[in-house]
């Protein structure tokens, strides 16, 4: 659980930085796209492996440690980084 909740953190300061390399014009704008890409294609790699793991696999390992509300939980919040990295992504195509 704490492995995945470091990912998320890490994702959501990752875009924080970027947000704020758009906001200040701090980056050339293909290397913010492409920054952008990689920390969404973090997250959904992220979100596929954790779903593989706990609903394909049902791993009892994962099944004891993490609750169902706690996975819910990380679902969503891995698609929140996904939808504000397209957002951010948007942005940038204006």
């Amino acid at each position: 659980m704490e492995v995945y909740e470091s990912i998320i953190v890490k994702v959501i300061v990752m875009l924080d930085e970027v947000e704020y390399d758009i906001i200040y014009n701090q980056k050339d704008k293909d290397l913010i796209y492409e920054d952008l890409s990689n920390i969404i294609k973090i997250a959904i790699d992220t979100k596929d492996f954790f779903k593989h793991i706990y609903y394909d696999q049902k791993q009892k390992i994962v099944l004891e440690e993490v609750k169902s509300d706690e996975a819910n939980r990380i679902f969503e919040e891995l698609t929140e980084c996904i939808a504000r990295g397209a957002f951010l992504k948007s942005i940038l195509l204006k």
